[in-house]
């Protein structure tokens, strides 16, 4: 995309051409910043000794200027700094780039090329007084040719070392490519930002965490240029379409707003482009995707190969071939600065060459209305049908607008349906009901009937919306399903396609209700059909029953094919957003974190608009480093999802996300914010599927535990597992049960064993162990079950896990055993970091609430006489309680009382 020119960093220290190399001054805390290695990297070339030096590479804006800035400061005091600039001015006079050393050169040694370079030579060394010289040369591809030798021969010949700065190497003068060709030169790359660069730099200059949401629209405007992120960041702050919610920046309800400095640069870099360049940008700007051919008849092919090579536009893969611009928010705001005029003679260029293919109506809804802005009538079928590519693209302004454009419009069912799936994708609900409704009555008597079951699908998912509607939904689709099978219904292919998403719609809504035998029972005997939409959604909730009833291995494997062939078939944003969505609610329900990882970064790098990611993408992370035991970067993440999913929420995730929040809060010791978060899931929430609701029971029983109300918490998760497991819902029960099962409560490990047993997959094989460990009280067993489950990311079993191998041990009086158990539990407590886990749970468990309090001050040195004291008791007191302690602990001293408990006293729970 077009990209802003990168200048030095503001307040790098930059006033003169040679200066000592500058540091961050002594005992500042230097602020982090993405690709800080390559920092490390090129400053390990510069120093090293080897070669003349490095050339950094990258587009205007990738953020060169900053990193050879960041590396000069790392340089010693042994080191002289010597910064030069090309510029378009400069390269067009001799020695233009150089000016400013040769100020300090007599005039007679500007005769010759070989007396500049000796005077130069002598005049670096006189200055750098014995120090190495580092020259660095910004805009190395600007500078004129005897500036470029200059530079070339004092690098050669070991004056100084390179760090040179360019757009690209094939424009930067022979003599310095010559250093390249010849292995004297190290090149470094500075590509885009991906999206995890994108995301770790915004959390980083703006001091707080944004969300993935947020964080993919800035990433996807700016390109991942590195100076135009930070320009639209801060004018979208501005602007309030990226607003801070407590810890959190989110995405309001507003898109990215393209104005201001934005669009300046924009307008710059398109100006800078030849006539014929500028002119193939425009139209496919306006045009959104045109076939190659066709522009080749309207183009000199050179300035379209011109723009490929600098990754303006691209070309797809398709039949016949598609291009297109780069990048979508770059061509919206070049579409909207191009006069009308204008806009009119690129139109007229284009439909002349498109007449003679006999291709006279627009097509794609960008080039509608590109057609209806240049003042085109456009005939229904193609504003339909632009709708719907719209509808489709989750774009439902723009649906609106060519639903605007057909005469008669409302009397039409093909028109209704694409205005009410454009109004539940706004979020109008109320709109889209009373759309609904208007099509009730005596022209509803003569409608064809696939036309009155789409409608009447419609009102199935707007019923689903609401927890006061959603028990109508299943009676709506019984009727349907009478009139679609009525003996005296016509065969037709409309027919079929109308049963076929009736179909989809019954499955559907027995996932959504939590009827697994169900979809399974509607699924059996057909084969998985991966080739439509329908068939890939279907696919996507046989998938989810079958996981939740068990077959987990089967599930999976099934939902990597649904994966797979869902990238290669035309399909709806909210369809790819679904099937996605679920694919990763089931890898976190089955324990598959170390898979959900790496399926999440995979997707999220992807240029995709985040419409096709949704809302699961939004706290997936923060779960997976959750249990990970990494709360420093759950919370922050988990936090910004909620707050995001509070501002736009289409699959009905926030009470899931304010769910694991309270968890992570738990874990972390924030017993206040737990709280709080948890009394917020007791208001009135959107309805949302049964297997979210359920996982967000289970976050919050798990939260509960946490906060002290573990007995209550056993309870709670024990009923659950049982009816979820009477259900049919094995992969749920167990899921309960087992956090029932480590908690403590050792009378479920039959039950567990059983449960487990009815799962497949690596989840229920590490309960089923637990089970066998917890029944023989075999702490040793356990003590694998725990380093198996952290090895699979789920540290948190591990850290229960371990603490039951303790309390085993020492009920076993196995020294060897309570030590390696001990040490285990307290590796994976620190990885928590909240305070009340630095008290083992086997002090808790064993000792009286006194003892424990006696415990943890001799634990931490403190003596007897002051432990008496501090308790207000006598000393033989204190002596009484050590000795319980001693002999409940099997410990023979202090140093190895430490070894059992740590922490200081304030820190102790009781309970």
């Amino acid at each position: 995309m077009f990209q802003q020119e990168a200048g030095v960093p503001a307040g790098s220290g930059k006033t003169d051409a040679i200066s000592p190399a500058q540091r961050p001054p002594q005992g500042r805390q230097e602020k982090p910043f993405t690709r800080q290695h390559v920092v490390a990297d090129v400053l390990e070339t510069l120093t090293s000794g080897s070669g003349c030096g490095v050339v950094l590479v990258g587009e205007h804006g990738a953020g060169k200027s900053f990193i050879a800035q960041r590396t000069l400061e790392q340089l010693g005091d042994d080191y002289l700094v010597v910064q030069v600039r090309g510029s378009s001015i400069s390269s067009k006079l001799p020695y233009g780039a150089l000016s400013v050393l040769l100020n300090d050169l007599d005039a007679s040694h500007l005769e010759h090329p070989l007396m500049v370079l000796r005077g130069l030579t002598q005049l670096l060394h006189t200055k750098a007084q014995g120090r190495a010289i580092v020259l660095f040369v910004d805009n190395a591809h600007d500078l004129d040719d005897l500036s470029c030798m200059m530079v070339a021969q004092l690098s050669a010949g070991g004056h100084v070392t390179l760090l040179a700065a360019c757009v690209d190497l094939p424009h930067v003068g022979g003599d310095i490519m010559g250093l390249w060709k010849d292995d004297l030169l190290r090149r470094v790359d500075l590509e885009p930002f991906d999206f995890a660069e994108t995301a770790a730099t915004l959390n980083q200059e703006y001091g707080g965490h944004f969300s993935h949401t947020a964080a993919r629209a800035l990433w996807s405007a700016s390109g991942g240029n590195a100076l135009f992120l930070h320009s639209l960041a801060r004018e979208q702050i501005k602007l309030g379409t990226i607003v801070r919610r407590e810890g959190a920046w989110v995405q309001g309800g507003r898109s990215i707003a393209l104005t201001g400095e934005v669009r300046d640069v924009v307008k710059a870099r398109l100006n800078r482009l030849s006539p014929g360049q500028r002119d193939v940008f425009e139209l496919l700007s306006l045009a959104g995707a045109v076939p190659l051919q066709t522009l080749m008849r309207i183009f000199n092919p050179q300035d379209m190969d011109n723009l490929q090579e600098r990754a303006l536009i691209q070309v797809s893969h398709d039949h016949p071939p598609m291009v297109s611009v780069a990048n979508t928010v770059t061509a919206s705001i070049v579409a909207s600065v191009v006069p009308p005029g204008r806009s009119a003679e690129l139109r007229r260029r284009l439909t002349a060459v498109l007449a003679d293919t006999e291709q006279g109506e627009p097509t794609g809804s960008s080039d509608v209305a590109w057609a209806l802005d240049c003042g085109e009538e456009i005939s229904s079928a193609t504003a339909l049908a632009a709708a719907h590519l719209a509808n489709n693209a989750s774009d439902p302004a723009s649906a609106l607008r060519f639903i605007h454009e057909i005469d008669g419009g409302e009397a039409l069912t093909e028109v209704a349906i694409e205005s009410v799936h454009a109004q539940l994708a706004a979020n109008n609900d109320e709109s889209a009901r009373r759309l609904l409704h208007g099509l009730d009555g005596s022209a509803a008597a003569g409608r064809p009937l696939e036309e009155w079951a789409a409608l009447q699908l419609l009102r199935v998912d707007l019923d689903l919306r609401s927890t006061a509607t959603a028990a109508d939904a299943r009676s709506r689709l019984e009727r349907v399903r009478d009139r679609l099978f009525g003996p005296s219904v016509e065969e037709t292919g409309q027919v079929e396609a109308a049963r076929e998403q009736l179909r989809l719609a019954e499955v559907k809504l027995a996932a959504f209700e939590g009827r697994y035998g169900d979809v399974l029972a509607a699924h059996a005997g057909v084969g998985a059909e991966l080739g439509t939409e329908t068939g890939l959604l279907t696919a996507s909730l046989f998938c989810e029953a079958m996981a939740v009833t068990g077959n987990v291995l089967g599930a999976m494997a099934l939902g990597k094919q649904v994966i797979a062939a869902a990238a290669a078939v035309p399909m709806s944003d909210r369809a790819v957003r679904e099937i996605r969505g679920r694919f990763l609610l089931l890898m976190l329900l089955s324990a598959k974190f170390r898979e959900a990882s790496a399926f999440l970064t995979a997707t999220s790098s992807t240029p995709e608009p985040q419409a096709r990611l949704g809302g699961m993408f939004e706290i997936v992370r923060g779960v997976i480093d959750l249990h990970a035991g990494n709360l420093d970067g759950a919370g922050p993440w988990l936090e910004a999802g909620m707050w995001q999913l509070r501002m736009q929420d289409p699959d009905a995730l926030s009470g899931l996300a304010t769910a694991a929040c309270a968890y992570a809060a738990g874990l972390a010791g924030d017993e206040e914010r737990a709280g709080l978060l948890l009394a917020e899931l007791s208001q009135p929430q959107r309805a949302s599927s049964w297997l979210v609701e359920r996982m967000t029971r289970y976050f919050e029983l798990c939260a509960l535990a946490e906060l002290g109300q573990r007995p209550a918490a056993i309870r709670a998760l024990t009923a659950e597992s049982d009816s979820d497991a009477d259900a049919g819902a094995a992969a749920t029960g167990l899921l309960f049960l087992s956090a029932a099962a480590r908690l403590g409560d050792r009378q479920l490990c039959q039950k567990l064993a059983g449960l487990a047993g009815r799962v497949t997959g690596q989840f229920a094989l590490l309960c089923l162990r637990l089970a066998d460990g917890v029944k023989d009280c075999a702490s040793e067993q356990l003590l694998a079950v725990a380093k198996d489950a952290d090895a699979a990311g789920n540290a948190v079993f591990a850290r229960d896990v371990a603490r039951r191998a303790v309390y085993c041990a020492n009920e076993a009086g196995n020294r060897i055993a309570l030590r390696v158990s001990q040490r285990t539990e307290q590796s994976l407590d620190d990885r928590f970091g909240s305070p009340k886990n630095g008290l083992h749970s086997l002090t808790t468990s064993t000792l009286t609430a006194r003892e424990c309090e006696v415990a943890v001050r001799a634990a931490a040195g403190t003596s007897n006489r002051k432990i008496a004291e501090q308790m207000h008791v006598s000393v033989r007191t204190v002596e009484g309680h050590l000795y319980q302690v001693y002999a409940k602990l099997h410990v023979a001293s202090r140093s190895e009382l430490k070894d059992v408990i740590s922490g200081p006293a304030a820190s102790a729970r009781i309970g």
